[in-house]
């Protein structure tokens, strides 16, 4: 199922290449584990140890070597798991931008929701629970710490 899935957009993307030439790339405000913590890939510093796989069992540490922005990335995904974490490309990561804690909690209900067969996933396009998020956090206004 996919929170957000827009194969066509532009947007900035940082990527990151770790010392044995992993490369991960992401928006700046999806999340990524960083040693055992959830970290923005905004915040993400050479030296950091990402959480790696080879065969898709053990995970393994390994340092950011370089960081680059791309202005000019093509394409946003945004999968949502019932665990809420994905391997891309061998990074272990966090399904949501901003926040895993509270992407955990926001997204529990849709979770459910497409256990039971009321929800399903979309093809292209922020998905209508998403949107009903984002709007929410617009109204409301979203905490600074979380977008700072």
């Amino acid at each position: 199922m996919w929170m957000d899935r827009v194969s066509q957009m532009k947007h900035t993307i940082i990527q990151l290449i770790t010392q044995t030439g992993k490369m991960f790339k992401a928006t700046p405000y999806h999340v990524v584990l960083v040693g055992d913590i959830f970290t923005q890939m905004r915040h993400v510093k050479v030296g950091d140890e990402l959480l790696l796989t080879d065969d898709g069992k053990q995970l393994h540490k390994e340092k950011v070597e370089s960081i680059a922005e791309i202005s000019n990335g093509i394409g946003a995904f945004a999968p949502l798991t019932y665990e809420g974490t994905i391997v891309v490309d061998g990074v272990a990561a966090s399904c949501y931008a901003y926040s895993h804690p509270l992407g955990q909690i926001a997204f529990a209900p849709m979770k459910l929701m497409s256990k039971l067969g009321i929800v399903s996933g979309n093809t292209d396009g922020m998905h209508w629970y998403s949107k009903m998020l984002v709007d929410w956090t617009q109204v409301l206004g979203a905490p600074s710490w979380l977008i700072t």
